[in-house]
């Protein structure tokens, strides 16, 4: 059954307006389309705290109240960690101001996707998951869920850290070895704790950097292909599961790390396989309902290998991909969608509508904006438009149509690079990381950013 997208608008309205909403984010920028949301809802003025500005407009005075925090940190992880942090621990003055503004102490708190739920100010967050749901992000156990289903996984191990190199030459089938640390300081994202270990000195590195916050590691053979999710939503009597995306998961063969731009939506793997990931997200969602009253968003991430798809690892919340699924579709406030899913508030959902409404949307409208973040900071923000050449591009001269739009802007670890791809311009069906690559390089060169090389995955499966 069809369905207008406004039918999720309403739900949501219902439950946000008239009411007071304390804006908490690792970035203020980040925070401006949550409150241009609010205000539709018809929503009293918020209060926004970022912990660090970002790129991009933030909320006039108008708007709502606003609180800078400025944290500053040298990684991802570091930077999230930091913020989440300074967001536990507000000064005196601006716990003050937060409680004049909210005497009865009766709003509640919207936070980022990756946040732990903690309350804000003393404001309980709207769609905090259980601990038990977030223990699910730890690399070092998820294989047991895919075990548990029965979905078809490469071998691995888990072991103390003194045991990866006995592991590693267990594992490696010829292209070297991954390590995935555990969480034992909390999650990790954007490969922060995994490393592509091909030699004595990757391992060197990789075991030093992972003993400053964990105790144990996965070791599995590393996979060549394409990496990728696919986003599942857990309601009570279905599982949505939508379609694959591509992640852009950069390699430095030097250093084996890994550098993660987020997603895009461009690329298709063979229908077969698609519809396999499909499969594969309906059952694990099926699973985490049974086994722990699951709901909400989730996404299985993995590799595109030339035998399939190979998982490593589950989000328990929304990841990037969503936002560039649902692009452009307007009246669909799925990120505050979803945190009424997780508090069981939505009664009306529908979601066998919301998945074909969404399926069908992100077929013809592919979308994309990867983005980086560089330890240097640049002394201003930047913007250029390009067009791509083979494998490079070039600044666009007048008259030209731009393929991409590249901007540069201040970060908590240095500076944000943000790549926003041309959908009318952006062949669909190929991996798109080819392209990134060679902007990245691009402004790398023009801006002075020290990004290094960025080697993008190749594509051993084919496409559609």
């Amino acid at each position: 059954m069809a369905i207008d997208p406004n039918h999720y608008f309403r739900l949501c309205r219902e439950e946000a307006q008239d009411r007071r909403w304390l804006v908490a984010m690792d970035v203020l920028a980040g925070a401006t389309p949550t409150v241009d949301l609010l205000r539709s809802f018809g929503a009293a003025r918020p209060f926004v705290i970022g912990a660090s500005r970002g790129m991009g407009r933030i909320p006039t005075a108008a708007e709502a109240e606003v609180a800078l925090l400025d944290v500053s940190a040298d990684s991802m992880m570091a930077s999230i960690r930091a913020s989440e942090n300074a967001l536990q621990s507000l000064p005196g003055a601006l716990q003050a101001r937060i409680d004049r503004w909210d005497p009865s102490g009766e709003a509640r708190t919207l936070g980022p996707i990756f946040g732990a739920g903690r309350p804000v100010a003393g404001r309980s967050v709207l769609g905090a998951r259980p601990v038990s749901w977030q223990a699910l992000e730890d690399k070092t156990v998820i294989d047991a869920v895919w075990d548990a289903v029965g979905v078809a996984r490469v071998t691995s191990r888990v072991v103390p850290l003194a045991g990866l190199r006995e592991a590693a030459r267990a594992m490696d089938l010829g292209q070297g070895t991954v390590w995935a640390g555990d969480a034992r300081e909390g999650f990790h994202g954007g490969a922060s704790f995994t490393r592509w270990i091909r030699d004595e000195a990757s391992a060197a590195e990789a075991e030093a950097h992972l003993a400053t916050a964990c105790d144990r590691a996965r070791v599995m053979p590393f996979l060549e292909g394409i990496p990728c999710s696919i986003h599942g939503v857990v309601f009570p009597d279905h599982v949505v599961a939508l379609r694959p995306c591509e992640m852009l998961v950069f390699r430095s063969p030097a250093s084996g790390q890994f550098t993660y731009a987020r997603s895009a939506t461009f690329w298709d793997p063979p229908p077969e396989d698609a519809a396999h990931m499909r499969t594969i997200a309906r059952a694990v969602g099926a699973h985490l309902r049974r086994q722990m009253g699951y709901r909400g968003t989730f996404t299985i991430d993995g590799v595109m290998t030339s035998e399939g798809f190979r998982p490593t690892e589950l989000n328990p919340r929304i990841g990037a991909a969503l936002g560039d699924l649902c692009e452009g579709l307007e009246g669909l406030p799925i990120a505050f969608l979803n945190c009424l899913i997780v508090e069981g508030l939505v009664r009306d959902y529908r979601p066998e509508a919301l998945e074909r409404m969404i399926l069908d949307h992100a077929a013809s409208h592919r979308s994309g904006r990867p983005s980086i973040t560089s330890a240097r900071r640049h002394a201003s923000d930047e913007e250029v438009e390009v067009v791509f050449v083979g494998d490079s591009c070039r600044t666009c001269v007048d008259g030209e149509v731009a393929d991409a739009q590249i901007r540069s802007g201040p970060s908590a670890m240095g500076t944000y690079v943000r790549v926003v791809l041309n959908a009318q311009r952006t062949p669909v069906g190929p991996s798109v990381a080819p392209r990134v690559g060679a902007a990245l390089a691009f402004v790398d060169r023009l801006w002075g950013l020290g990004l290094g090389t960025l080697v993008p995955a190749r594509d051993v499966r084919g496409t559609k």
